[in-house]
């Protein structure tokens, strides 16, 4: 039983964890967006060469031009799809792969077909390469690699004489089943590299002690937030208040537990990709286009939930609105960094806070 659950784990999600395939999608879809830009310009060029060359030319080849012009069309328009409209919704790549790779097979069929007397070729060789050049499960892959194996051998047996039929069929038979092992294997190798990478970039990313993203990350993405924004950003600035007299009465422990939880409240009110812990007990949120008055709630409200915890965190707001499309970065972030120093300042004025910041545990 274990055995089978991992055979079939193997094909039906390249022997990458569910879950973990599932995390994987964001990279599947962008690897291969990738792969069909460059494939689908080099089919509409060489498609659309051929048919240059077949329509000048006189006999046999002059044949073929329509079909090659047909095929040039359908990349030339995979092509726009491609790059115009899946980086909105990358979802879509996954179809228009199985687009292409579908206009390969039929291409390679009907040339196969032109050559009544002649064994196939075309039709083998797009069978063998074109569901290695993408991500995807192997079960999916494969089903469309078996279906094109039974149309291949149900053409030809209308078309070609029955000896040189009966080649051809057991030909894509044999590369058929060749093309289904040789898929899963491939695709093992690349999901598993798919996920290693993945886990690099986490952890290149992201601050394993509280979970949101760490300084490295906040640095290289301080240029791309005037880009995700249409008409203001908001930056909230906080500092955890008493971190360092924690780690003395109580020990290190304690004050990691602070900092997750701080982590995890501003994260849940602010979003993964827009919370950072750029300091040891400093944190850097952004909001794009969002109301001053709604964040400023939203930071009376999380500042309430931590102070029930026992915790005090100083926050400091900036919005800066995006004036003929521009936002300095450098300084909305300083404005708010100031306005925490103002609020830490008030915060130790008060002389219960300067004895003791944090509720004894």
């Amino acid at each position: 039983m274990k055995f089978l659950k991992k055979v079939w784990n193997l094909f039906a999600y390249a022997g990458v964890d569910k879950k973990e395939y599932r995390k994987l999608l964001p990279s599947v879809y962008k690897e291969n967006q990738q792969i069909l830009k460059v494939f689908s310009v080099i089919a509409a060029v060489i498609f659309f060469a051929l048919f240059v060359v077949s329509a000048l030319s006189k006999g046999f080849a002059n044949v073929n031009a329509p079909t090659y012009l047909v095929c040039g069309v359908i990349m030339l328009v995979l092509m726009l799809c491609v790059f115009f409209l899946t980086p909105k919704h990358p979802s879509l790549v996954l179809v228009l792969v199985y687009v292409f790779e579908t206009v390969l097979y039929v291409f390679g069929i009907f040339v196969s077909m032109l050559h009544a007397e002649k064994p196939a070729v075309s039709a083998v060789a797009f069978l063998l390469v074109s569901p290695l050049l993408f991500y995807d499960f192997p079960v999916r892959l494969s089903s469309q690699l078996s279906i094109v194996v039974v149309a291949f051998c149900i053409i030809v047996k209308l078309v070609k004489e029955p000896e040189v039929a009966s080649t051809d069929i057991w030909n894509m038979i044999t590369f058929g089943i060749v093309a289904v092992f040789a898929t899963i294997f491939i695709m093992q190798i690349k999901f598993r590299a798919l996920s290693q990478s993945r886990q690099i970039e986490y952890m290149s990313q992201t601050d394993l002690l509280t979970g949101v993203k760490n300084r490295n990350h906040y640095e290289n993405r301080m240029q791309e937030y005037p880009e995700l924004c249409s008409s203001n950003l908001i930056c909230i600035y906080g500092d955890v208040n008493g971190l360092h007299e924690l780690n003395i009465q109580e020990g290190h422990l304690a004050g990691d537990i602070m900092l997750q939880k701080v982590a995890e409240i501003m994260r849940l009110r602010f979003g993964e990709e827009h919370t950072y812990r750029i300091g040891g007990d400093e944190f850097v949120a952004f909001r794009p286009d969002d109301r001053p008055e709604q964040v400023k709630s939203e930071i009376d409200g999380m500042d309430k939930e931590i102070t029930e915890l026992g915790y005090r965190v100083s926050f400091g707001f900036a919005e800066q609105s995006k004036e003929n499309g521009k936002l300095d970065m450098s300084e909305l972030v300083k404005e708010a960094e100031e306005n925490m120093f103002l609020v830490k300042k008030e915060f130790y004025s008060k002389p219960e806070n300067r004895k003791k910041t944090l509720r004894m545990h």
